[in-house]
């Protein structure tokens, strides 16, 4: 049976803790390479505009919201696959055990689920590569979100005549600026779904061909 790439992407930082935690560690290093703000408006500006206009400002933030809840649904997928590549493991840790007192035929079905669930890990790892770049983009999003609410609030204070030395626009400037980088960005991470499903498509073909070599469905909820 031939080393798969699950082990060796997965392996050599094998341990419940490193797998609970290098992911979301990698995709953190995604902050720095990414767009920032270079013009915002001053807090105490805000405060001086009308209570009507500040309501403006608050409904302004909904974007914002948005994108957090947006980057945040993509973490708790990272957390959720991160679980699976560790439950997966432990199937691959709890077959050997088996095959090592079974007898020649159960010991060469046991190879064959092995092979599977090492697909399956290949399909994880995978899958947790994309949604780190997936986080990334949320990340992207997220700074695009805080451009946009900083250029409600520009035009707020323009509006209402509070001094402010800063140009409306180079707000629009930034904003049109960072939607591109994300744009360009979306297409990557299209082109990396892509590629995600492909993937998809071996995994599930090696557990079809598994469950089809042991008259069974493919479906068990065990191989989830």
């Amino acid at each position: 049976m031939k080393s798969p790439r699950f082990f060796k992407r997965c392996l050599p930082t094998w341990t419940l803790t490193l797998a609970l935690t290098a992911g979301i560690a990698f995709s953190w290093t995604a902050i720095g390479c990414g767009p920032s703000l270079s013009y915002s408006v001053p807090p105490d500006l805000i405060k001086r505009l009308p209570k009507s206009s500040r309501r403006s400002v608050f409904q302004a933030e909904t974007v914002v919201t948005i994108a957090v809840d947006r980057k945040s649904a993509v973490n708790r997928q990272i957390d959720n696959t991160k679980r699976e590549i560790v439950r997966a493991a432990s199937k691959i840790a709890k077959a050997k055990k088996r095959q090592d007192s079974a007898g020649d035929q159960e010991a060469s079905k046991i190879d064959r689920e092995i092979d599977m669930l090492d697909a399956q890990g290949d399909y994880l790892a995978a899958k947790l590569d994309h949604l780190a770049v997936r986080y990334r983009l949320a990340l992207m999003e997220l700074v695009l979100a805080n451009a946009q609410f900083e250029l409600s609030k520009v035009k707020l204070v323009k509006k209402h005549s509070i001094a402010f030395d800063e140009d409306e626009a180079d707000f629009v400037d930034q904003v049109k600026s960072i939607q591109a980088d994300v744009d360009d960005f979306r297409k990557d991470v299209e082109e990396d779904a892509a590629e995600l499903k492909r993937d998809e498509a071996v995994w599930l073909a090696v557990k079809k061909k598994f469950f089809s070599s042991i008259g069974e469905s493919a479906k068990g909820w065990w191989t989830e």
